[in-house]
């Protein structure tokens, strides 16, 4: 197996289409999954990403499906920060993220009876590590809920499509362009002649790519109203 996508491996001179993922090259690894336990990884962007909670889980998910996402590392860095007695600590964070604006977002991952003791890490952490982004978060299982993290996985999941499917992107995002509506329902967008499965996509990376708007915190399903920006 390979670790750089940009050199896969031959057979019989042809090249593999798939390559391993990079590892992702945090600075601890999360313990073996367990029966019991809700550890493991995703790949996205053909890297690695750990988590070793569910809230972490669902975090990661969600992260990865924000537009303009390009990088997500886990346990990628631990930074020093200051307590309320002045005693500097060590603290690894659970996910650091890059946007392809170049703006780098630190992420700690708690329960929710945790949110402030976590706040106090990253408003403490020393200035040489807090220089090194332009954000910082803290997410519990309050910020992503089930219909967030539904949501987030069906970004994914079509977003792997829209190579196959892109002019079918461009058909819909034209239908709107031409009705002119400032609102539409999911359902409304079917229409005959176009099979339900192309359409469902094309629907989906018009969510994804910001052009269907619906109202933060709902499950997206076909009765969803979208804002249209075209």
């Amino acid at each position: 197996m390979v670790s750089n996508p940009n050199s896969p491996i031959l057979i019989d001179g042809e090249p593999m289409l798939w390559v391993e993922p990079l590892r992702h090259e945090g600075v601890r690894n999360v313990t073996p999954k367990h029966l019991l336990n809700t550890n493991g990884s995703s790949v996205f962007k053909n890297r690695e990403v750990q988590h070793e909670s569910g809230t972490e889980k669902k975090a990661a998910t969600v992260l990865k499906a924000r537009r303009g996402v390009v990088e997500v590392r886990s346990q990628f860095m631990t930074v020093e920060y200051y307590d309320n007695d002045g005693v500097v600590h060590k603290h690894t964070l659970d996910y650091c993220v890059r946007y392809e604006s170049g703006r780098w977002e630190a992420v700690a991952v708690k329960q929710e009876t945790k949110r402030a003791e976590a706040q106090a890490i990253l408003d403490g952490m020393l200035p040489e590590y807090r220089a090194l982004f332009d954000k910082l978060t803290v997410m519990t299982e309050l910020d992503v809920p089930w219909c967030v993290v539904r949501n987030a996985a069906s970004i994914l999941y079509y977003r792997e499509l829209h190579h196959d499917y892109e002019h079918h992107v461009r058909v819909l995002l034209d239908e709107l362009q031409q009705h002119g509506r400032a609102r539409v329902c999911f359902y409304q967008m079917y229409t005959p002649g176009i099979d339900r499965p192309s359409r469902t996509t094309a629907i989906w990376r018009l969510i994804d790519l910001g052009h269907l708007k619906a109202e933060p915190g709902q499950l997206v399903n076909e009765l969803t109203w979208f804002t249209v920006e075209t």
